[in-house]
């Protein structure tokens, strides 16, 4: 009878048992005012097994424009942006992981200038009068009412941006494993020179849950990472930022080994005292996407962010591609 009830169990549907998750969406802000302190990457509460050694990478395409004029103030952001992040975790104990990442940028004047303005039109959305400027035209640059230079930033291929140490720690799980609370620290050391002040290293912590169900995941982040102020711009940056996202994740979607996921991202802003949602504005993206396995070690996730409202330092839309294999 034992036996019986064993191979009963074995066969029994697999909807009966929680679906492992694959989200949420690697992602993250690519707006060059935001990135002038630590930017917040998506990461799960799960950790790499014990042992094991997974590489992973995330591409991500984002075009950005903003251009706005006060009496305290010019901004003029015309770009698109690649991101090319590469890393490394390691599985150093049971509920301990270690991680290293690496984070190169391209930057110059782009190609899709002219397909957003029509895509606007076709749909009537605001267009933030893009279409009045040259299309494929390069800038990334803030003055403030005396004309001095806050931000200036040069194009750039393939330049490392910033390196970044990690390590999460799994604080809590349930008996049945369908819930999970990890917390994580992150040093962050800036490489290339933003003209707003010297750079220093920033550190950031967060705690990472996971709820699941039988084909529903729950996922989500809080944390809070340090803006280091250069004493000669003291009061424009801020001292501190705070973030937070959250996914839902349906499993085996679009078939037994894909995902569809829908989540929101949040992050304060780094600059104060321009009273302009464009520049010290809080920026929230909506990422919409994907996430799976592409065979027994390979994973990845596709993900389309837009900014939502629009007036805020977030970058108009970023398309991000994440790819991991673990040995």
């Amino acid at each position: 009878m034992r036996r019986l009830s064993l191979l009963l169990a074995a066969l029994a549907p697999l909807p009966m048992a929680a679906q492992a998750p694959y989200g949420p969406l690697s992602s993250q802000e690519s707006g060059p005012l935001q990135r002038v302190g630590f930017t917040h990457v998506v990461d799960r509460a799960d950790l790499v097994e014990t042992g094991a050694i997974q590489f992973e990478s995330w591409v991500g395409y984002s075009n950005i424009f903003e251009n706005d004029s006060s009496a305290t103030h010019h901004l003029n952001m015309d770009l698109e942006r690649l991101s090319t992040d590469i890393g490394v975790r390691w599985g150093a104990k049971r509920r301990l992981e270690a991680g290293a990442r690496f984070a190169f940028e391209t930057t110059g004047g782009g190609v899709l200038d002219g397909f957003i303005t029509d895509w606007h039109k076709l749909f009537g959305l605001p267009d933030a009068d893009r279409g009045k400027y040259p299309f494929g035209a390069y800038a990334q640059m803030l003055t403030d009412a005396t004309g001095k230079v806050r931000l200036d930033l040069p194009k750039r291929t393939m330049a490392l941006e910033d390196v970044r140490l990690s390590a999460k720690w799994r604080a809590w799980q349930s008996a049945d494993g369908r819930k999970l609370l990890s917390l994580s620290g992150i040093a962050r050391l800036p490489i290339e020179d933003d003209h707003v002040g010297p750079r220093r290293v920033d550190v950031a912590a967060s705690a990472l849950a996971r709820s699941s169900w039988t084909r529903w995941h729950l996922h989500g982040t809080v944390g809070a990472a340090t803006v280091r102020e250069a004493q000669d711009y003291d009061g424009l940056l801020r001292g501190g930022s705070f973030f937070a996202d959250v996914a839902l994740e349906r499993a085996r979607t679009f078939s037994s080994r894909l995902s569809a996921v829908a989540q929101i991202s949040l992050e304060s802003p780094r600059l104060q005292g321009f009273d302009e949602p464009e520049i010290d504005g809080w920026p929230v993206n909506l990422v919409l996407g994907m996430s799976g396995q592409l065979g027994e070690r390979w994973s990845m996730d596709v993900g389309f962010s837009e900014d939502i409202p629009p007036e805020s330092p977030a970058a108009d839309f970023t398309l991000g591609i994440g790819i991991r294999r673990t040995w």
